[in-house]
């Protein structure tokens, strides 16, 4: 199990969260005077950016750059995968967060995952992420037209448009798809739609299939790919695949609208992803702990990054033992974030030594009760502020590079499966333990790291912020914000600066090939008693800071360390 884990480990680092190269490009930020969008690939940027110069508003950029990351990076989204929205409407200053993550099928059952298969060819082959058994029910069609219905301004089939021209013509295989494409091949050449492409960087990849899709999808809404032809021809790929979704599954499936998490940390409102999200939780309470632990206003420098990391550990050991599905378990959150458990850890951080971190494991007595299931009950991030004000911050993924390695009606299907817990204290692809409130079952949805954050000064929102790459998707995203509003980097500087990661277990603190840490911090957090272990890079984000001036220009950066570019006006 071990040798498997650290090769797929391996795997994740290398290709999931791919950085390319070490001297970064200008071109990953502009600033903007009207309205931004800033994703992951330039493609999915220019097409946010086109629906906005058509009238549309942030809701329809957003939903437009979602598809278009579908189709030009197959690898971390898609229309087969599901994400968080978060989205804020300047004019009633109202905040809405859409859940349209995966979900388990009817059948899901605990057990599901214990028995795994033998060696399997290629990098993260286990059941739970490769194959039938692996895909949840996808989300993010029902995501897409729930943003648009509620919130935008243009008709779906407008919104769609500039993914389908994009399948329908073509574009030009990125490095970082064609590095992934290279690590699974062996696996996409299984499936005849995937084996299909030429994945070599710069060639020009067309895709028919997920085109029909789209056409559809524009037609007659996101019912035809839950209920319609398109939904049966998935529902009948997963079970040839050895999985046991159905029909039923995908036509039960709803987006579930929750309230979002915020704190008050260093002068900003600080708002993010709820559960079944741990990652809003561990950033605010990251945030608390460190606005105890080192000031209101603390410089740049070894004492800030051990304290970050010793204030991640706490918060990760609370999700293995508190969080799963909240349609399906009571989460103590209020207990969690109660005041005494804030001041514990953050003695801890301010004493100035690296801790193990079963020192910050603080169980909460609780009953842990359970609610009633409802009845019917490869990642990407992107920012948009158009003209009006209207902010959306929007996480989207398909989990592992190409999700389970196959196709359900011509679209790629997730291997979200691989965010539920295997087994009790068994590790995921990120490393992350598992516990039993989030093991499989019915309906069920996986618990998540995804982070999509708006941080507000004063009322007004000053940054939109949030990254792909697993366990390392808050680390990271807190990170660069904290660049941004505590030490006065510009958006390009901020993304581009190096990143420390620390999840309690492993007992590691990451640090940066692809941007390292200066010699000197290294040697300082190692005397202060951190282990630390060098890794490609942690995580992408994607960051709109928004001036505190009367222009209140957009700041907008694409990370580079995955080739992202923003564009606006």
């Amino acid at each position: 199990m071990k040798r498997r884990l650290s090769k797929l480990l391996f795997w994740v680092s290398a290709f999931l969260i791919t950085g390319l190269t070490v001297g970064f490009p200008t071109e990953h930020a502009a600033v903007f005077s009207r309205e931004a969008v800033a994703a992951d690939h330039a493609e999915a940027s220019k097409a946010g950016a086109e629906i906005l110069l058509e009238g549309g508003n942030a809701a329809d950029a957003a939903a437009a750059t979602m598809l278009a990351l579908g189709a030009v990076n197959p690898a971390s989204s898609g229309l087969g995968g599901g994400g968080f929205a978060l989205y804020y409407r300047a004019s009633d200053h109202s905040l809405t967060f859409l859940d349209f993550r995966e979900r388990a099928p009817r059948a899901a059952s605990r057990t599901m995952f214990e028995v795994e298969n033998g060696d399997a060819e290629g990098p993260a082959s286990s059941p739970s992420q490769l194959g039938g058994l692996a895909a949840g029910v996808p989300g993010e069609p029902a995501g897409i037209e729930a943003l648009v219905q509620q919130f935008g301004k243009l008709s779906l089939r407008e919104v769609i448009a500039p993914a389908l021209r994009l399948a329908e013509q073509g574009f030009e295989v990125s490095k970082a798809l064609a590095a992934m494409g290279s690590a699974f091949e062996i696996q996409l050449s299984k499936d005849p739609v995937m084996a299909a492409w030429d994945l070599r960087a710069g060639t020009t990849l067309r895709r028919p299939s997920l085109a029909r899709v789209l056409r559809a999808f524009a037609e007659k809404g996101a019912a035809v790919i839950y209920g319609g032809v398109i939904g049966q021809e998935i529902a009948a790929s997963v079970q040839e695949h050895g999985g046991i979704m159905t029909l039923q599954d995908l036509r039960a499936y709803r987006v579930r609208t929750r309230e979002p998490l915020e704190t008050n940390a260093f002068g900003y409102r600080w708002v993010t992803a709820p559960p079944p999200s741990a990652g809003g939780f561990t950033m605010i309470q990251s945030l608390s702990i460190l606005e105890q632990a080192v000031g209101p206003r603390p410089s740049y420098g070894a004492p800030l990054l051990h304290a970050m990391a010793e204030s991640w550990k706490g918060p990760f050991l609370d999700r293995q033992r508190y969080f799963g599905d909240p349609d399906q378990v009571i989460l103590p959150l209020d207990k969690m974030m109660d005041a005494s458990r804030i001041d514990a850890r953050a003695k801890l951080v301010a004493d100035g030594k690296a801790h193990p971190s079963a020192d910050y494991d603080l169980p909460i007595e609780w009953t842990g009760a359970r609610v009633a299931t409802p009845d019917n009950a490869g990642t990407s991030h992107l920012c948009v502020v158009d003209a009006e004000g209207n902010v959306a911050s929007v996480t989207t993924t398909v989990n592992l590079p190409f999700g389970a390695r196959f196709t359900g009606g011509g679209i790629v299907m997730n291997d979200e499966m691989d965010d539920f817990a295997s087994g009790i204290g068994e590790t995921n692809a990120f490393g992350l333990v598992g516990g039993a409130r989030n093991l499989p079952g019915p309906w069920k949805r996986p618990v998540s790291t995804m982070s999509p954050t708006i941080v507000f000064d004063e009322g007004k929102p000053v940054l939109c912020v949030g990254a792909s790459g697993g366990s390392r998707i808050v680390t990271a995203a807190q990170q660069v914000a904290m660049n941004v509003l505590l030490h006065g980097m510009s958006a390009a500087d901020a993304v581009a600066a190096p990143r420390i990661h620390h999840q309690g277990l492993p007992e590691t603190l990451r640090v940066e090939k692809v941007a390292p840490l200066d010699s000197s911090l290294q040697d300082a957090l190692d005397a202060l008693g951190h282990r630390v272990e060098p890794i490609h890079n942690v995580a992408n984000v994607q960051l709109i800071y928004i001036e505190q001036s009367a222009e209140r220009k957009r700041q907008a950066a694409s990370d580079p360390r995955k080739g992202g570019r923003p564009a606006g006006r």
